[in-house]
């Protein structure tokens, strides 16, 4: 499985659902590495933001 395999849509939605555990919810489909690389791209990308962790990151307003 590849970071492709976890599209934008489904992780932005999993923050806004889930919020502080959204990583959780997306490891308990997709392997951890394929989870903070897709939450890194959102980052890159500025959708995201985060404070210590980040694999707490929220919607960027």
């Amino acid at each position: 499985m590849k970071r492709a395999d976890l599209p934008t849509d489904a992780v932005l939605r999993a923050i806004a659902e889930h919020g502080v555990h959204a990583f959780e919810h997306l490891t308990a489909r997709y392997p951890v590495k394929v989870v903070r690389a897709a939450i890194a791209r959102e980052l890159r990308t500025n959708r995201l933001e985060y404070g210590v962790s980040a694999d707490r990151p929220w919607i960027r307003r």
